[in-house]
């Protein structure tokens, strides 16, 4: 399946055909930009090195990733920028069928046989958000002092009420039998 974002990406295009067999390295800086390709539009700033081993054999290939790097994101608590230090590691195979498309089953890539090369933007995407935390708040103490006390202010207050004491009446009733 394409991705309408691939000529962006095409700096993320692997062409397998042409490696050597055993273990090829690729490096790659990520910014806000690739991001940005996908309609993403989360991270503020964003610095991470991807390093990729590709890792050719006859029959497949063997992708290991790794990345290290940051994020800037706004405090879901204060809306401040948060600066997020990610780092992972994720593996992912390549195996070839007689086919017309590209199909993904778990951690494997199933590429047509006339297949020569291979775009690892979309795969790094998807693991990526997979993988980031979903609720980014500030460590304790950290957050905007002003914004908090604004939403102390004005969040609602729980209502305590008197209970109306015919319930009581039937409650006890209900407690009898």
């Amino acid at each position: 399946m394409l991705f309408q974002g691939m000529k962006e990406l095409k700096e993320f295009c692997i062409p397998f055909s042409s490696l050597k067999l055993g273990s090829n390295f690729f490096d790659f800086e990520i910014d806000k930009s690739f991001f940005d390709i996908f309609n993403y539009f989360r991270y503020n700033t964003c610095n991470i090195s991807l390093n990729l081993e590709f890792r050719k054999e006859n029959l497949l290939m063997d992708l290991r990733f790794s990345y290290v790097g940051y994020c800037e994101v706004f405090c879901d608590r204060c809306l401040d920028l948060v600066k997020v230090p990610i780092s992972n590691k994720f593996n992912c195979l390549i195996k070839f069928l007689n086919q017309e498309e590209e199909i993904i089953k778990d951690d494997i890539v199933y590429l047509p046989v006339e297949s020569f090369e291979y775009n690892i933007g979309q795969l790094f995407y998807e693991y990526f958000l997979v993988n980031f935390p979903k609720r980014i708040i500030h460590k304790e103490n950290q957050c905007n002092s002003r914004q908090i006390k604004l939403m102390e202010k004005y969040s609602q207050k729980q209502i305590t009420k008197e209970e109306d004491p015919r319930w009581n009446k039937l409650k006890r009733l209900k407690n009898e039998k």
